[in-house]
């Protein structure tokens, strides 16, 4: 019992939040320097920011220069507890706006809707819990579709890499 109430109180000194709606400035203010990034592009309208953040990793998404959504893991790729999941969701929650547990269509997945419509999905097989605004949501349904399978080359050329996250 000690040992999860020092657990707890160490979750709530973590300033791990998504919080949707903010700046890049204010991400870097929270979270420090970024240690990867990628821009957006005529094929996906959002730019990222990696952050580590004590034991989790942040992948912010970025639309313009506000934050969209976001995904936070374990650096160890462990399962979230009930606890971390509560203290980083409260974290982007206010009294007007709590997170509520909804039924979602996917048995790996848990959900929970806020009354703007942000979600948060927690990926019970991928350990993550990755938040979703509107904005995000409605940006990604005008994305063009996405190719089907490409053919293998004809020639013995190395195949294109994807977008490299470059280090801040």
């Amino acid at each position: 019992m000690f040992r999860c109430a020092i657990l707890f109180f160490v979750l709530l000194s973590i300033p791990l939040r998504a919080n949707l709606g903010e700046t890049v400035e204010q991400c870097v203010k929270r979270y420090g320097k970024p240690i990867g990034f990628s821009e957006a592009n005529p094929k996906v309208p959002f730019g990222t920011l990696v952050f580590m953040a004590g034991k989790y990793t942040l992948l912010v998404f970025l639309l313009e220069t506000k934050e969209v959504g976001a995904r936070v893991s374990k650096t160890d790729k462990s399962a979230f507890t009930d606890a971390e999941m509560k203290t980083i969701m409260d974290a982007d929650a206010d009294a007007q706006s709590p997170w509520t547990s909804t039924p979602s269509t996917d048995p790996s997945c848990l959900e929970w809707t806020r009354g703007d419509k942000a979600t948060v999905l927690y990926d019970k097989e991928k350990h993550m819990l990755i938040f979703t605004s509107v904005a995000m949501a409605e940006a990604a349904k005008a994305m063009p579709p996405a190719a089907g399978p490409v053919a293998k080359p004809a020639t013995n050329a190395a195949p294109a890499s994807p977008t490299p996250v470059a280090p801040h």
